[in-house]
């Protein structure tokens, strides 16, 4: 008689840490400047970036 209603699935959005776009394609991932630059190390820190930020980080080391 009565439906449920069917849940709006929910989309993640993230902030990226170097120019504030907020979007579904900000990732977290290892620091890619530190991971470049020391690739045999484990403990990089995480940074949450677009695609974009995250190339010219990696490019910037």
């Amino acid at each position: 008689m009565f439906r449920k209603k069917t849940p709006v699935p929910v989309v993640q959005t993230k902030r990226c840490q170097t120019c504030g776009v907020v979007s579904t394609d900000v990732e977290t991932m290892p620091d890619p400047f530190t991971t470049a630059l020391y690739p045999e190390d484990y403990d990089h820190g995480a940074m949450t970036l677009c695609p974009p930020c995250a190339v010219d980080r990696f490019e910037a080391s």
